[in-house]
Protein backbone atom coordinates (compact mmCIF):
# COMPACT_ATOMS: atom_id res chain seq x y z
CA UNK A 1 0.00 0.00 0.00
CA UNK A 2 2.87 2.06 0.55
CA UNK A 3 4.29 4.95 -2.02
CA UNK A 4 6.01 3.02 -5.32
CA UNK A 5 8.05 5.92 -5.57
CA UNK A 6 10.95 8.37 -4.25
CA UNK A 7 10.18 11.20 -5.61
CA UNK A 8 12.00 13.46 -3.84
CA UNK A 9 15.64 13.50 -2.47
CA UNK A 10 14.73 12.44 0.87
CA UNK A 11 12.03 10.31 -0.41
CA UNK A 12 9.73 13.53 1.19
CA UNK A 13 10.21 17.40 1.79
CA UNK A 14 10.83 15.71 5.13
CA UNK A 15 13.65 13.85 4.67
CA UNK A 16 13.02 10.75 6.55
CA UNK A 17 14.96 8.67 3.87
CA UNK A 18 12.32 5.90 4.66
CA UNK A 19 10.23 3.65 2.33
CA UNK A 20 6.79 1.76 3.61
CA UNK A 21 7.44 -0.32 0.67
CA UNK A 22 7.64 -4.43 2.34
CA UNK A 23 8.78 -6.41 -0.92
CA UNK A 24 12.04 -6.89 0.90
CA UNK A 25 11.85 -8.01 4.19
CA UNK A 26 14.41 -9.18 6.56
CA UNK A 27 13.98 -13.01 5.57
CA UNK A 28 14.52 -12.39 2.18
CA UNK A 29 17.37 -9.58 2.30
CA UNK A 30 19.92 -11.97 1.58
CA UNK A 31 18.89 -13.54 -1.26
CA UNK A 32 18.54 -10.66 -3.78
CA UNK A 33 20.02 -10.95 -6.88
CA UNK A 34 21.47 -7.86 -9.54
CA UNK A 35 18.51 -7.00 -11.62
CA UNK A 36 20.50 -4.78 -13.93
CA UNK A 37 23.65 -2.23 -14.10
CA UNK A 38 23.75 0.93 -15.90
CA UNK A 39 27.24 2.29 -16.65
CA UNK A 40 27.42 6.45 -16.27
CA UNK A 41 30.46 6.30 -19.18
CA UNK A 42 32.29 8.96 -17.75
CA UNK A 43 35.16 9.32 -15.05
CA UNK A 44 33.78 10.43 -11.57
CA UNK A 45 36.32 12.03 -9.92
CA UNK A 46 34.27 12.05 -6.85
CA UNK A 47 32.61 8.65 -7.06
CA UNK A 48 29.13 8.27 -7.93
CA UNK A 49 27.01 10.32 -4.79
CA UNK A 50 23.68 10.59 -6.26
CA UNK A 51 20.65 9.24 -4.59
CA UNK A 52 18.51 8.94 -7.39
CA UNK A 53 14.56 9.75 -7.94
CA UNK A 54 12.01 7.38 -9.07
CA UNK A 55 8.81 8.54 -10.29
CA UNK A 56 6.48 5.95 -12.31
CA UNK A 57 8.52 3.72 -14.65
CA UNK A 58 11.81 6.07 -14.39
CA UNK A 59 14.71 6.61 -12.41
CA UNK A 60 16.56 9.64 -12.38
CA UNK A 61 20.19 10.10 -11.99
CA UNK A 62 23.24 12.60 -12.47
CA UNK A 63 26.72 12.47 -13.00
CA UNK A 64 29.63 14.44 -11.75
CA UNK A 65 29.40 16.59 -14.77
CA UNK A 66 25.82 17.38 -14.26
CA UNK A 67 24.63 15.05 -17.12
CA UNK A 68 20.96 13.22 -16.88
CA UNK A 69 20.17 10.23 -17.43
CA UNK A 70 16.44 8.74 -17.09
CA UNK A 71 16.70 4.92 -16.95
CA UNK A 72 13.38 2.13 -16.97
CA UNK A 73 13.20 1.48 -13.65
CA UNK A 74 12.09 -2.56 -14.55
CA UNK A 75 14.78 -3.17 -17.26
CA UNK A 76 17.60 -0.36 -16.58
CA UNK A 77 17.24 0.36 -20.74
CA UNK A 78 18.28 4.06 -21.26
CA UNK A 79 15.37 6.61 -21.99
CA UNK A 80 17.31 9.56 -22.64
CA UNK A 81 20.32 11.50 -21.78
CA UNK A 82 21.11 15.62 -21.66
CA UNK A 83 24.38 17.10 -21.22
CA UNK A 84 24.04 20.47 -19.95
CA UNK A 85 27.97 20.95 -20.95
CA UNK A 86 28.83 22.57 -17.92
CA UNK A 87 32.22 24.02 -17.79
CA UNK A 88 34.88 22.42 -15.59
CA UNK A 89 37.61 24.74 -15.74
CA UNK A 90 39.21 25.76 -12.19
CA UNK A 91 36.38 23.68 -10.33
CA UNK A 92 38.09 22.13 -7.26
CA UNK A 93 35.55 19.29 -6.63
CA UNK A 94 32.63 17.56 -8.45
CA UNK A 95 29.91 15.74 -7.96
CA UNK A 96 25.99 15.71 -8.10
CA UNK A 97 24.18 14.21 -5.24
CA UNK A 98 20.51 14.90 -6.86
CA UNK A 99 17.93 16.53 -8.79
CA UNK A 100 14.47 17.43 -8.64
CA UNK A 101 11.18 16.40 -9.83
CA UNK A 102 8.15 18.81 -10.01
CA UNK A 103 4.56 18.10 -12.03
CA UNK A 104 2.94 21.68 -12.59
CA UNK A 105 -0.37 22.03 -11.49
CA UNK A 106 -3.07 21.57 -14.40
CA UNK A 107 -0.36 21.63 -17.07
CA UNK A 108 -0.19 18.92 -20.21
CA UNK A 109 2.17 18.54 -22.58
CA UNK A 110 5.68 19.63 -22.88
CA UNK A 111 7.18 20.25 -19.84
CA UNK A 112 4.20 19.88 -17.36
CA UNK A 113 6.68 17.07 -15.52
CA UNK A 114 10.13 18.28 -15.07
CA UNK A 115 13.64 17.37 -13.82
CA UNK A 116 15.81 20.16 -12.49
CA UNK A 117 19.46 19.99 -11.98
CA UNK A 118 21.72 22.62 -10.46
CA UNK A 119 25.41 22.72 -12.13
CA UNK A 120 28.79 23.00 -10.80
CA UNK A 121 28.92 26.02 -13.07
CA UNK A 122 26.23 27.53 -10.98
CA UNK A 123 23.53 27.40 -13.44
CA UNK A 124 19.93 26.13 -12.74
CA UNK A 125 18.67 23.38 -15.72
CA UNK A 126 14.88 22.64 -16.36
CA UNK A 127 14.42 19.79 -18.87
CA UNK A 128 11.02 17.20 -19.76
CA UNK A 129 10.65 14.59 -17.37
CA UNK A 130 9.75 12.14 -19.80
CA UNK A 131 11.75 13.44 -23.00
CA UNK A 132 15.14 15.23 -21.65
CA UNK A 133 14.48 18.31 -23.46
CA UNK A 134 15.15 21.90 -22.20
CA UNK A 135 12.47 23.27 -20.68
CA UNK A 136 12.37 26.77 -22.95
CA UNK A 137 9.54 29.21 -20.91
CA UNK A 138 12.10 28.21 -17.54
CA UNK A 139 14.62 31.51 -17.65
CA UNK A 140 16.83 31.74 -20.96
CA UNK A 141 16.32 28.31 -23.21
CA UNK A 142 15.97 26.24 -19.70
CA UNK A 143 18.69 27.53 -17.77
CA UNK A 144 19.25 30.20 -14.85
CA UNK A 145 22.52 31.64 -14.21
CA UNK A 146 22.63 31.99 -10.49
CA UNK A 147 25.87 34.17 -10.71
CA UNK A 148 23.77 37.28 -11.30
CA UNK A 149 23.94 39.71 -8.10
CA UNK A 150 27.10 38.16 -7.04
CA UNK A 151 29.68 40.67 -8.68
CA UNK A 152 32.83 39.32 -9.88
CA UNK A 153 32.83 35.47 -9.38
CA UNK A 154 36.20 33.84 -9.68
CA UNK A 155 35.36 30.63 -11.97
CA UNK A 156 34.98 27.70 -9.54
CA UNK A 157 34.44 29.74 -6.40
CA UNK A 158 30.20 29.23 -6.12
CA UNK A 159 28.79 26.09 -7.71
CA UNK A 160 26.11 23.44 -6.86
CA UNK A 161 26.09 19.71 -6.06
CA UNK A 162 23.64 19.36 -4.34
CA UNK A 163 19.47 18.54 -5.30
CA UNK A 164 17.04 21.83 -5.68
CA UNK A 165 14.66 21.51 -3.14
CA UNK A 166 11.04 22.38 -4.35
CA UNK A 167 8.26 23.61 -2.14
CA UNK A 168 5.01 25.49 -3.46
CA UNK A 169 5.97 26.00 -6.84
CA UNK A 170 9.46 27.60 -6.19
CA UNK A 171 12.81 26.52 -6.86
CA UNK A 172 14.71 27.26 -2.98
CA UNK A 173 18.59 27.49 -3.32
CA UNK A 174 21.83 28.24 -1.33
CA UNK A 175 25.30 27.31 -3.13
CA UNK A 176 28.25 25.98 -1.93
CA UNK A 177 31.02 28.41 -1.87
CA UNK A 178 34.88 26.96 -1.56
CA UNK A 179 36.52 27.43 2.10
CA UNK A 180 39.33 29.09 3.42
CA UNK A 181 39.85 31.01 0.14
CA UNK A 182 39.71 34.91 0.79
CA UNK A 183 38.05 36.77 2.73
CA UNK A 184 34.71 38.23 1.10
CA UNK A 185 34.01 35.40 -0.91
CA UNK A 186 30.63 35.36 -3.13
CA UNK A 187 27.23 35.98 -1.32
CA UNK A 188 25.78 33.12 0.70
CA UNK A 189 22.06 34.49 -0.32
CA UNK A 190 19.20 31.72 0.11
CA UNK A 191 16.99 32.47 -3.42
CA UNK A 192 13.73 31.26 -4.40
CA UNK A 193 12.72 30.99 -8.26
CA UNK A 194 9.55 30.49 -9.66
CA UNK A 195 9.48 27.11 -10.93
CA UNK A 196 7.80 27.84 -13.83
CA UNK A 197 9.25 30.73 -15.21
CA UNK A 198 12.50 30.81 -13.29
CA UNK A 199 12.40 34.14 -12.26
CA UNK A 200 13.53 35.47 -8.87
CA UNK A 201 10.13 35.17 -6.43
CA UNK A 202 12.02 36.24 -3.35
CA UNK A 203 15.81 36.35 -1.85
CA UNK A 204 17.23 36.08 1.87
CA UNK A 205 20.57 38.00 2.16
CA UNK A 206 21.35 38.33 6.03
CA UNK A 207 23.12 41.42 5.38
CA UNK A 208 20.31 42.88 3.74
CA UNK A 209 17.46 41.35 5.38
CA UNK A 210 15.15 44.04 4.14
CA UNK A 211 15.57 43.61 0.31
CA UNK A 212 13.81 40.78 -1.14
CA UNK A 213 14.48 41.23 -4.75
CA UNK A 214 17.17 41.24 -6.38
CA UNK A 215 20.31 43.80 -5.92
CA UNK A 216 19.47 47.17 -7.46
CA UNK A 217 22.34 48.37 -10.50
CA UNK A 218 25.78 48.93 -9.43
CA UNK A 219 24.45 46.82 -6.24
CA UNK A 220 25.59 43.24 -5.37
CA UNK A 221 24.17 40.60 -2.78
CA UNK A 222 26.56 41.11 0.78
CA UNK A 223 29.70 39.36 0.04
CA UNK A 224 31.58 36.47 2.53
CA UNK A 225 28.21 35.80 4.46
CA UNK A 226 27.47 32.12 5.44
CA UNK A 227 26.15 30.13 3.25
CA UNK A 228 23.61 26.65 2.64
CA UNK A 229 25.12 24.08 1.01
CA UNK A 230 23.21 21.16 2.68
CA UNK A 231 19.82 20.01 1.73
CA UNK A 232 16.51 21.67 2.87
CA UNK A 233 13.72 20.71 3.94
CA UNK A 234 10.00 21.52 4.20
CA UNK A 235 7.25 21.72 5.76
CA UNK A 236 4.11 22.51 3.50
CA UNK A 237 0.88 22.87 5.82
CA UNK A 238 3.43 25.33 8.50
CA UNK A 239 4.81 27.16 5.37
CA UNK A 240 8.15 26.64 6.73
CA UNK A 241 11.63 25.85 4.65
CA UNK A 242 14.50 24.88 6.63
CA UNK A 243 17.58 26.40 5.72
CA UNK A 244 21.29 24.25 7.28
CA UNK A 245 23.86 27.11 7.46
CA UNK A 246 27.50 27.13 7.53
CA UNK A 247 30.02 29.65 8.42
CA UNK A 248 31.48 32.71 6.91
CA UNK A 249 35.06 31.82 4.57
CA UNK A 250 37.33 30.98 6.47
CA UNK A 251 36.71 28.45 8.75
CA UNK A 252 39.12 28.87 11.56
CA UNK A 253 39.55 32.21 11.70
CA UNK A 254 36.73 34.33 12.71
CA UNK A 255 37.78 37.97 14.14
CA UNK A 256 36.95 39.54 10.84
CA UNK A 257 33.43 38.13 10.90
CA UNK A 258 30.33 40.80 11.51
CA UNK A 259 27.83 40.74 13.60
CA UNK A 260 24.86 39.45 10.96
CA UNK A 261 27.65 36.57 10.35
CA UNK A 262 27.70 35.15 13.53
CA UNK A 263 23.88 35.52 14.07
CA UNK A 264 23.06 32.85 11.29
CA UNK A 265 26.58 31.24 11.73
CA UNK A 266 26.11 26.75 11.57
CA UNK A 267 22.27 27.72 12.30
CA UNK A 268 18.45 26.01 10.85
CA UNK A 269 16.84 29.03 9.65
CA UNK A 270 13.29 28.42 9.42
CA UNK A 271 12.32 30.86 6.11
CA UNK A 272 8.75 31.74 5.26
CA UNK A 273 8.18 29.73 1.89
CA UNK A 274 6.10 32.47 0.13
CA UNK A 275 8.12 35.30 1.48
CA UNK A 276 11.74 34.33 2.19
CA UNK A 277 11.44 36.33 5.66
CA UNK A 278 12.87 34.66 8.70
CA UNK A 279 10.56 33.32 11.29
CA UNK A 280 13.08 31.41 13.44
CA UNK A 281 16.76 30.69 13.87
CA UNK A 282 18.31 28.08 16.30
CA UNK A 283 22.23 28.02 16.54
CA UNK A 284 24.07 24.64 16.74
CA UNK A 285 27.16 26.47 17.49
CA UNK A 286 28.42 30.03 18.98
CA UNK A 287 31.44 31.68 16.62
CA UNK A 288 32.14 28.53 14.69
CA UNK A 289 36.17 27.90 14.33
CA UNK A 290 36.05 24.54 13.48
CA UNK A 291 34.21 23.99 10.19
CA UNK A 292 31.21 22.37 11.50
CA UNK A 293 29.23 23.72 9.26
CA UNK A 294 25.26 22.17 9.20
CA UNK A 295 26.11 19.77 7.11
CA UNK A 296 22.95 17.65 6.95
CA UNK A 297 19.48 17.68 6.04
CA UNK A 298 17.21 18.01 8.78
CA UNK A 299 14.29 15.30 9.40
CA UNK A 300 10.87 16.13 10.05
CA UNK A 301 8.56 14.42 12.06
CA UNK A 302 5.95 13.87 14.42
CA UNK A 303 5.67 12.94 17.47
CA UNK A 304 3.11 12.10 20.07
CA UNK A 305 2.82 14.75 22.48
CA UNK A 306 1.57 12.95 25.73
CA UNK A 307 -1.84 14.94 25.12
CA UNK A 308 -3.45 12.56 22.31
CA UNK A 309 -1.85 15.29 20.05
CA UNK A 310 0.93 15.61 17.64
CA UNK A 311 3.93 17.40 18.43
CA UNK A 312 5.74 18.47 15.03
CA UNK A 313 9.65 18.23 15.67
CA UNK A 314 12.82 19.23 13.86
CA UNK A 315 15.94 16.58 13.92
CA UNK A 316 19.16 18.57 13.06
CA UNK A 317 22.00 16.14 12.89
CA UNK A 318 25.71 17.75 13.56
CA UNK A 319 29.07 17.46 12.24
CA UNK A 320 29.83 17.43 16.12
CA UNK A 321 27.60 14.89 16.73
CA UNK A 322 25.12 16.49 18.20
CA UNK A 323 20.97 15.51 17.61
CA UNK A 324 19.05 18.64 18.23
CA UNK A 325 15.60 17.91 18.15
CA UNK A 326 13.26 21.33 17.62
CA UNK A 327 9.98 22.19 17.56
CA UNK A 328 9.62 23.15 14.14
CA UNK A 329 6.88 25.76 14.88
CA UNK A 330 8.91 27.49 16.87
CA UNK A 331 12.58 26.63 16.80
CA UNK A 332 12.35 25.81 20.90
CA UNK A 333 14.19 22.92 22.05
CA UNK A 334 12.02 20.18 22.71
CA UNK A 335 15.14 17.62 23.38
CA UNK A 336 16.79 19.71 26.57
CA UNK A 337 19.79 21.91 25.27
CA UNK A 338 22.11 23.26 27.61
CA UNK A 339 25.29 25.81 27.61
CA UNK A 340 28.46 24.12 28.63
CA UNK A 341 32.23 25.99 29.41
CA UNK A 342 34.72 24.73 26.44
CA UNK A 343 38.19 24.76 26.08
CA UNK A 344 39.54 28.41 25.50
CA UNK A 345 43.39 27.79 25.72
CA UNK A 346 45.55 27.90 22.64
CA UNK A 347 43.47 30.48 20.37
CA UNK A 348 45.12 33.58 18.57
CA UNK A 349 44.65 36.83 20.72
CA UNK A 350 42.60 38.08 18.00
CA UNK A 351 39.92 35.62 18.29
CA UNK A 352 36.44 35.89 20.25
CA UNK A 353 35.44 32.79 21.09
CA UNK A 354 32.78 32.08 23.08
CA UNK A 355 33.06 30.98 26.60
CA UNK A 356 30.18 28.01 25.89
CA UNK A 357 28.53 26.01 23.27
CA UNK A 358 25.05 24.31 22.98
CA UNK A 359 25.30 20.77 23.78
CA UNK A 360 22.15 18.22 23.33
CA UNK A 361 21.68 16.35 26.72
CA UNK A 362 17.91 14.90 25.69
CA UNK A 363 19.28 13.15 22.78
CA UNK A 364 22.24 10.68 22.68
CA UNK A 365 25.59 12.32 22.02
CA UNK A 366 27.15 10.60 18.75
CA UNK A 367 30.53 12.06 18.74
CA UNK A 368 32.48 9.27 19.94
CA UNK A 369 34.60 9.11 23.19
CA UNK A 370 37.31 11.63 24.01
CA UNK A 371 40.62 10.72 21.92
CA UNK A 372 43.64 9.40 24.26
CA UNK A 373 47.46 8.16 22.97
CA UNK A 374 46.45 4.75 23.17
CA UNK A 375 43.87 5.13 20.47
CA UNK A 376 46.70 6.40 18.22
CA UNK A 377 47.56 2.99 15.71
CA UNK A 378 49.23 2.20 12.75
CA UNK A 379 50.23 -0.01 10.27
CA UNK A 380 53.27 -0.87 12.19
CA UNK A 381 54.80 -0.31 15.80
CA UNK A 382 56.93 2.42 14.09
CA UNK A 383 53.49 4.33 12.95
CA UNK A 384 52.00 3.94 16.40
CA UNK A 385 54.81 4.96 18.16
CA UNK A 386 55.08 8.50 15.19
CA UNK A 387 51.18 9.12 15.98
CA UNK A 388 51.44 8.45 19.81
CA UNK A 389 54.35 11.28 19.75
CA UNK A 390 52.42 13.88 17.48
CA UNK A 391 49.14 13.03 19.96
CA UNK A 392 51.20 14.37 22.28
CA UNK A 393 53.08 17.17 20.88
CA UNK A 394 49.04 18.64 19.96
CA UNK A 395 47.36 20.94 22.06
CA UNK A 396 43.96 18.70 22.98
CA UNK A 397 41.28 19.67 25.52
CA UNK A 398 38.44 17.53 24.05
CA UNK A 399 35.78 18.52 22.31
CA UNK A 400 36.32 22.26 20.57
CA UNK A 401 39.67 22.76 21.45
CA UNK A 402 40.46 25.93 19.41
CA UNK A 403 42.71 26.40 16.60
CA UNK A 404 46.00 28.33 17.09
CA UNK A 405 49.44 29.09 16.23
CA UNK A 406 50.59 25.49 18.08
CA UNK A 407 49.00 22.14 16.26
CA UNK A 408 45.80 20.86 17.67
CA UNK A 409 43.31 18.15 17.37
CA UNK A 410 39.91 18.48 16.33
CA UNK A 411 37.92 15.70 16.89
CA UNK A 412 35.15 15.17 15.31
CA UNK A 413 37.23 16.62 12.85
CA UNK A 414 35.19 18.60 9.88
CA UNK A 415 34.06 15.14 8.13
CA UNK A 416 31.64 14.49 10.79
CA UNK A 417 30.29 13.20 13.40
CA UNK A 418 27.28 13.19 10.81
CA UNK A 419 27.42 15.14 7.50
CA UNK A 420 25.07 15.44 4.06
CA UNK A 421 24.23 12.11 4.48
CA UNK A 422 21.96 13.08 7.32
CA UNK A 423 19.95 10.52 9.32
CA UNK A 424 16.90 8.29 8.66
CA UNK A 425 14.34 7.77 10.83
CA UNK A 426 12.07 4.76 10.82
CA UNK A 427 8.61 6.38 10.40
CA UNK A 428 6.19 3.17 11.73
CA UNK A 429 8.62 2.49 14.61
CA UNK A 430 10.06 6.04 15.78
CA UNK A 431 13.71 4.54 15.33
CA UNK A 432 16.30 7.07 14.64
CA UNK A 433 18.97 5.40 12.22
CA UNK A 434 22.35 7.00 12.00
CA UNK A 435 26.31 6.87 10.23
CA UNK A 436 28.77 8.90 12.11
CA UNK A 437 32.69 9.25 11.21
CA UNK A 438 34.95 8.70 13.59
CA UNK A 439 37.95 10.83 12.32
CA UNK A 440 40.11 13.23 13.99
CA UNK A 441 41.97 16.41 12.27
CA UNK A 442 45.41 17.89 12.88
CA UNK A 443 45.98 21.42 12.18
CA UNK A 444 47.43 24.94 13.03
CA UNK A 445 47.01 28.56 12.18
CA UNK A 446 49.90 29.97 10.05
CA UNK A 447 50.89 34.05 10.10
CA UNK A 448 50.58 35.92 6.97
CA UNK A 449 54.13 36.06 6.58
CA UNK A 450 54.24 32.33 6.89
CA UNK A 451 51.98 31.56 3.81
CA UNK A 452 53.79 34.58 2.29
CA UNK A 453 56.85 32.63 2.36
CA UNK A 454 55.22 29.32 1.33
CA UNK A 455 53.87 31.20 -1.78
CA UNK A 456 50.29 31.12 -0.64
CA UNK A 457 47.65 33.86 -1.98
Amino acid sequence: PADPDWPDWGNTPAGTRYSGLGQITPENVGKLEVAWTYRIGEAQPNGLSVTPLKIGDLVYVCSSRNRLVALDAETGEERWVFDPEVDMRAVPFHSCRGVAYYKVPDASGDCAERIYTTTVDARVVAVDALKGTRCSGFGRNGEVSMLEGLGEVQPGYYLYNGAPTIARGRIVLGGTVIDNQFWGEPSGVIRALDAVSGELVWAYDVGRPDRIGAPEPGEIYTPGTPNSWAQMANDDQLGLIYVPTGNTTPDYFGAQRRPFDEEITSAIMALDIETGRRRWLFRTLHHDVWDYDVASQPVLVDLPDGKGGILPVLIQPTKRGELFMLDRRTGEPVAEVEERLVPQAGAVPEERLSLTQPFSVGLPSLAGEPLHEAAMWGLTPFDQMWCRIKFREARYDGTLTPPGLQPMIQYPGYLGGMNWGSVSVDTRHGILIAVTNYIANYMRLVTREEADAAGAV
